[in-house]
């Protein structure tokens, strides 16, 4: 306002001049009342500087008032940068049949189950019927928290989604009582060609993995490997011909836990081995990645006669990804043995667990049968493969197929199966992402899993091979 009024001043003033008939004397009056005007004037664009430069500091950001691209979401109490990031992911599905999993498919159920297991699970007798299913779970949010500080890059990462550890289950379905799930939680020290890394984030084994709306990303289906607590080094070096990259991690592996106080990975006394070689080179367009893999641990369960028994886990395979114009080709072999729980092989089934009265399991249950008088481990091999199509940036296809397959023989004692023993599990599936805006994506897919199912179990149940068909729509919100 007083900007205003004296501009307004000096404008009349400045007009009015030529009319009057004043005297020399009056003329140099007004002549010194205008410059002193346009003094004050200037004082108050100054003033004005100085106050939009303090608003700056009040937002910890630097002028100009619009947020500069890369700049930090929020500086932490101590000055730090955060970034904050995240997705919300609404998923309506429908499957032809039943599967493990409503949100998310693990493995199909066995179709024509007869006797046996099925006089105790009536609703095993009909698993070809249909299912629908909507849900907001595989919404994600985190923090990047990042510094330099004696010339190291520290960057800390807090991750999260909706997804806790009985979300799928029929009886904890409510969405109104959803509750948030760590994904990721880990600090990195980062100097110019290694890196310290400490806290939860993906094994070794799954840095590369399949791109599915499927939540577990092929879990049990052809790709091992989830997140875990680690302490990981890595080393890289920078030649003319690419870049080699070593890596090494010591991690807890989960192992049975059929009571609050009872793990057969912390019980083994020792921590699992990871290792990760890779080479990245670009040969006249063609991106070119291969890598080594694979990871060595052990559990020990607790016998019915009061000693133990140490059960070998490892896993050794490749990966490779190869990139040339808009196509990407990707994927993973491996082998290994005990690979359930965290390391996701062996369609879920690690060791067969057996007990007195001739009963055998691939789960360890005290409660239903006692503690095991024997135990042996399941080998299993799977990999998987996908095709990628970026026909701009903001349209993607992919198609892949992957497969996990346990050792027939490891799942039998004394010649007869295991009850609900899966023999192979293989995943067929296609999915395209459009960006419809910077902010907004969808995506559509089209999942088939094929769980193989024992003639006959142990305790004269009879199974046929399950099949299910998922269709699935997606609206993504990134921010």
């Amino acid at each position: 306002m007083r900007k205003e009024l004296i501009l307004g001043t000096v404008f009349l003033l400045s007009s009015a001049l030529p009319s009057f008939a004043a005297s020399d004397y009056e003329v140099e009056q007004l002549k010194q009342m205008v410059e002193q005007m346009r003094a004050e004037l200037q004082q108050v664009k100054e003033e004005n500087q100085e106050l939009r430069e303090e608003i700056q500091k009040l937002k910890g950001t630097k002028a100009p008032l619009r947020k500069e691209k890369g700049a930090p979401s929020f500086l932490s109490k101590s000055g730090k940068k955060v970034d904050f990031y995240g997705y919300f992911k609404i998923d309506a599905s429908y499957s032809d049949s039943k599967a493990v999993g409503t949100d998310y498919i693990l493995f199909a159920y066995p179709e024509n189950v007869r006797g046996g297991l099925a006089n105790k699970l009536p609703f095993l007798r009909n698993s070809n019927d249909n299912d629908f299913n909507i849900n907001f779970k595989h919404s994600r949010f985190g923090f990047d928290i990042k510094t330099k500080e004696n010339g190291y890059d520290i960057l800390g990462k807090f991750e999260f989604d909706l997804y806790r550890t009985d979300t799928n289950d029929w009886e904890n379905n409510d969405p109104n009582k959803q509750v948030v799930r760590v994904r990721r939680a880990f600090v990195q020290l980062k100097g110019d060609s290694w890196s310290i890394l400490a806290g939860q984030e993906w094994m070794l084994l799954t840095q590369l993995y399949p791109h599915l709306s499927n939540f577990p990303s092929g879990a049990l289906m052809g790709n091992i490997g989830y997140r875990i607590p680690q302490i990981r080094l890595s080393k890289w070096f920078e030649t003319d011909s690419g870049k080699f990259t070593i890596q090494t991690a010591l991690d807890k592996e989960f192992g049975e836990t059929d009571t609050p106080w009872f793990d057969t990975g912390s019980d083994s006394g020792l921590p699992d081995l990871q290792g990760r070689i890779t080479y990245d080179t670009n040969l006249n367009g063609l991106k070119f990645h291969i890598g080594a893999i694979g990871h060595v641990g052990r559990e020990q369960v607790d016998l019915a006669d009061g000693g133990n028994k140490d059960l070998d886990s490892y896993s050794y395979g490749l990966e490779y990804k190869l990139g040339y114009g808009m196509f990407e080709l990707s994927g993973k072999i491996w082998k290994g043995r005990n690979l359930d729980k965290w390391y996701t092989g062996g369609v879920g089934q690690g060791v067969l667990f057996i007990y007195n009265g001739g009963k055998f399991d691939t789960k360890l249950d005290t409660k239903k049968y006692g503690y095991p008088i024997d135990a042996k481990e399941i080998d299993a091999e799977g990999g998987w493969i996908e095709l990628t199509t970026k026909f701009s940036p903001r349209l993607v296809w992919r198609i892949g197929a992957g497969v996990d397959n346990p050792d027939n023989d490891d799942l039998k004692y004394n010649g007869k199966y295991a009850v609900m023993a899966r023999l192979k599990n293989t995943m067929y599936y296609t999915n395209l992402f459009y960006k419809l805006t910077p902010s907004i994506g969808l995506m559509g897919e089209y999942l088939r899993v094929e769980t193989d199912y024992p003639d006959e179990d142990y305790i004269g149940t009879k199974y046929g091979d399950g099949t299910v068909n998922r269709f699935q729509g997606s609206i993504l919100y990134f921010f």
